[in-house]
């Protein structure tokens, strides 16, 4: 006669155990899922992310529409301007406003210190002024002037976001202790009467971009806005924005 190994028996109240042990198992790995994937932690709309919006559900129209904003070296510093600005209906408002940080005052408190600080303008600063701003060293300093130097001067302050590596933060600093009232006169240029080499010339068009505007320019044979250049994904709302500050349809 054969015999076969049996798995050994469990007794019902070992397999009431498991049973139990298994769902609280469960029900914790539930609840990590959900944590890491819809956790949404608060955000300062000035520098709004793709993610985030994909998270909060936010049009790409309104994220554009702040992004075009900001590009003009303003700040969305209350709900009201929030509202104004991303154009968003008023049950949206109501769903994004918990997640809303928006920015405290830049300036320091009466506590901490009475002196009034004396802001010195930015487009005549030198790498040693600016070293005296926490977090920029040397290297940033040298790239700030950089860009200044290329630009003929900084038009608007969002401009020092295009410094490579310069963080939102360290940029609200430089803005405690410089001012940007000293603006040079830029005379716009038709963008129908640049050549291709002239369009490259500019600091935010590159040769492909360049290339790309002429193509269109070419098949249109006159460019009246930027509306038409919209088949042109490289020129964002910022880039759009950064743009109009040199050059003109007419």
């Amino acid at each position: 006669m054969l015999f076969v190994p049996m798995a050994p028996h469990k007794a019902p109240s070992t397999l009431l155990l498991d049973s139990i042990l298994q769902r609280k198992a469960d029900s914790l790995m539930a609840i990590n899922y959900v944590e890491s994937k819809d956790t949404i932690f608060p955000f300062n709309p000035n520098y709004i992310s793709d993610f985030k919006a994909y998270q909060l559900d936010i049009p790409i129209e309104a994220v554009n529409r702040i992004r075009a904003f900001r590009a003009t070296g303003n700040y969305i510093n209350s709900l009201q301007v929030f509202r104004q600005v991303s154009k968003l209906s008023e049950s949206e408002i109501r769903r994004i406003r918990p997640y809303l940080k928006l920015p405290k005052s830049q300036f320091p408190a009466a506590n901490y210190s009475k002196e009034k600080v004396v802001k010195k303008e930015l487009n005549t600063a030198t790498t040693t002024d600016l070293q005296l701003v926490s977090g920029i060293g040397k290297v940033y300093a040298q790239r700030i002037l950089e860009l200044r130097n290329k630009l003929g001067g900084f038009l608007v302050k969002d401009q020092l976001a295009d410094v490579w590596g310069l963080t939102p933060e360290i940029q609200q600093r430089i803005w405690v202790h410089f001012k940007l009232d000293s603006i040079p006169f830029i005379q716009k240029k038709n963008i129908n009467e640049l050549t291709l080499s002239q369009l490259s010339g500019l600091h935010y068009v590159n040769n492909a971009l360049a290339s790309k505007i002429v193509a269109v320019r070419t098949q249109k044979e006159n460019l009246n806005s930027w509306e038409d250049l919209s088949v042109i994904h490289q020129l964002d709302s910022v880039k759009k924005a950064r743009l109009s500050l040199y050059l003109s349809f007419n």
